[in-house]
């Protein structure tokens, strides 16, 4: 079977390995560099901390993916740490007892005091108000974006794939039965399509304009949001957790109404989040907080850092250092002497927040990500396996496309995220 994967993202390559270790011949598009779309600027964040069930498995085989390799994929298991207020502790009582129902290790506290114990031995300066839960997932944590990326790749080409970069794909060609059995390329000198068997689509944010592309309906499948973060340094002070132990990455969400560190004004009475970890070389910190809606209309191109429209500005900045210094006594009154590099990338979330992985036509596959790629990296496995066999893959079933008619969206969390 010839299959020609279209986006070099970490779904795109995960799966590309995948089909090329289990006999497939495998060409992956990518129109500009791996890792140079969504995947190779994220924030790497690793962690299992979802209310739908279905999510939990797979991000359990993802992470054994991780611990097989960790140096390779860079991958940092220190830990991750949800905080909630009272009305998310249902979600996070959920969450434990589904990682219990898998073997994925969890320590959960309930109630101020405990909740406060936990996160004090973490970080002795703890001090965030209205706190009733903590969930400390032992196995997560995160990775290095781009390390990810070229390990992947590196396994694919070492599987036999064969990569193209700078090569876009631009059209289709299909027989009378509908399926696909070429795709039209632009970039490449030597080839104006490239025949196949069978065709894998891991767009990311141009996942509307590839379905196009192929035919489907997208109305009302996709809405952009505009994932907020940074890089932030406060000199002399750092997020190190207690002696002897890296801090692991933190989520906190708080209805405690948000004020300014630099002048007191308010900035949200509103429910908000904010998730965090050391800077990837170890100094400063990076983070990010709630994603801001963006028109459907938006060009995608330019994508990345290089495109201001895309890229967080001053205010997320004052929102994402007051919000941190609420919880440690280290980072409070620090004002405007923080060393703010905010930056940020666009989303396609689809209705439920959760991934699409189906069928669009017989030989037609889409995996569309909606934001969650590390924490899903066995998806190319999954996806792999199910073309190999030609038979469905049961933990799939829970994201195919047809869930969205029939009304059997993943569940939805009370945080004011809308991804978990």
């Amino acid at each position: 079977m010839r299959v020609v994967v279209v986006g070099g993202g970490v779904h795109g390559l995960s799966t590309a390995g995948a089909l090329a270790r289990g006999g497939a011949e495998v060409v992956v598009l990518e129109k500009r560099s791996v890792g140079a779309g969504a995947s190779g600027i994220a924030g790497g964040i690793v962690r299992n901390y979802y209310r739908s069930e279905a999510m939990t498995e797979v991000i359990a085989r993802s992470v054994e993916v991780f611990e097989g390799d960790p140096d390779a994929f860079g991958f940092k298991p220190v830990g991750y740490l949800a905080v909630v207020p009272a009305r998310q502790v249902a979600d996070l009582e959920a969450i434990a007892a589904r990682h219990a129902e898998v073997g994925y290790d969890s320590e959960l506290a309930l109630g101020a005091g405990a909740a406060g114990e936990l996160l004090r031995w973490h970080f002795p300066d703890w001090s965030a108000q209205g706190v009733e839960a903590a969930l400390f997932e032992r196995r997560s944590g995160w990775a290095d974006a781009m390390g990810t990326v070229r390990e992947l790749a590196s396994r694919a080409r070492a599987a036999g794939a064969e990569i193209r970069e700078g090569v876009e794909a631009v059209g289709f060609e299909s027989d009378a039965s509908g399926s696909v059995t070429a795709v039209l390329v632009a970039g490449d000198s030597a080839c104006t399509h490239v025949s196949c068997d069978a065709l894998v689509v891991a767009p990311g944010p141009w996942g509307r304009s590839m379905l196009t592309e192929l035919g489907a309906e997208t109305g009302g499948l996709f809405s952009y949001v505009l994932a907020c973060e940074g890089d932030f340094v406060l000199p002399g002070v750092g997020l190190g957790g207690r002696a002897g132990h890296e801090a692991p990455v933190v989520h906190l969400d708080s209805d405690v109404p948000l004020h300014s560190d630099r002048d007191g004004r308010l900035l949200t009475n509103e429910p908000w989040g904010i998730y965090f970890r050391m800077g990837r070389t170890g100094t400063g910190i990076a983070g990010g907080g709630l994603p801001v809606a963006l028109p459907d209309d938006l060009a995608i191109d330019p994508y990345g850092h290089d495109n201001p429209e895309q890229v967080a500005g001053d205010a997320f900045s004052e929102f994402f250092t007051s919000a941190i210094a609420t919880a440690f006594g280290r980072f409070r009154d620090a004002g405007d002497r923080w060393q703010a590099t905010p930056h940020g990338g666009v989303i396609a979330l689809t209705p439920d927040g959760y991934p699409v992985c189906d069928r669009l036509r017989d030989n037609v596959y889409a995996i569309l990500d909606a934001g969650h790629a590390f924490k899903m990296l066995a998806i190319g496995e999954l996806v792999a396996r199910e073309l190999l066999d030609d038979r469905p893959e049961p933990l799939l079933e829970p994201f195919r496309l047809g869930r969205f008619a029939a009304g059997t969206m993943h569940q939805a969390s009370q945080s004011p995220y809308p991804w978990t």
